[in-house]
């Protein structure tokens, strides 16, 4: 049969659509079906260690600064997901702690996902309640204040609706802390 392969182009791309819808079978079906724990909320619950962290849904305003994320396209340049690699668990850290790789029952809730599509700014993933809203105010106002050298546009129609800033900053802060992984949770009041 595959020798038929050799000699006929339709043989060829028949085989190889048939291979291919297996291994996407294999890949995107079978491991849902295998493995349920990924479709339930991450619970990080071990009051022994302190952990009472747990991936909770969004609240309204919550999901109003989503909506402005996406709106915005901050998601085009920011992802929300700290890979396997080393260099990634070290630089999303926080205070000498690598921040832990991201799970998919931390994403649960996120309808649609919000992975991201480059990294040509820093992963958010576990920005939630490293920087205050101060910090967040001065950096949507003009990014390069804080951070040298950012390409990152100023958003300065965010900072001059209230609504719309609060509900950014929430959103922003809710990244993330799911996972109690931090040795001082939130920033330096």
């Amino acid at each position: 049969m595959f020798k038929k392969a050799d000699n006929n182009a339709l043989w060829a791309i028949g085989i190889s659509l048939v291979l291919f819808f297996i291994g996407g079978i294999l890949t995107t079906v079978v491991p849902p079906l295998v493995d349920t724990s990924w479709a339930k909320p991450f619970a990080n619950q071990d009051p022994a260690k302190g952990m009472t962290g747990k991936v909770l849904p969004l609240t309204d305003l919550q999901k109003k600064g989503r909506d402005i994320y996406v709106r915005e396209g901050c998601w085009y340049c920011h992802t929300q997901q700290v890979r396997t690699l080393l260099a990634d668990t070290k630089r999303y850290g926080w205070r000498g702690v690598d921040a832990p790789i991201s799970t998919p029952d931390e994403f649960v809730y996120d309808d649609p996902h919000m992975f991201g599509t480059k990294r040509t700014g820093p992963d958010l993933a576990r920005i939630g309640g490293k920087y205050d809203e101060q910090w967040h105010r001065t950096h949507f106002r003009n990014p390069r204040d804080l951070v040298k050298g950012s390409i990152m546009p100023p958003y300065p129609w965010i900072v001059n609706n209230p609504e719309e800033f609060k509900a950014m900053v929430a959103y922003l802060q809710s990244l993330g802390r799911g996972k109690d992984w931090r040795p001082a949770n939130d920033y330096e009041k």
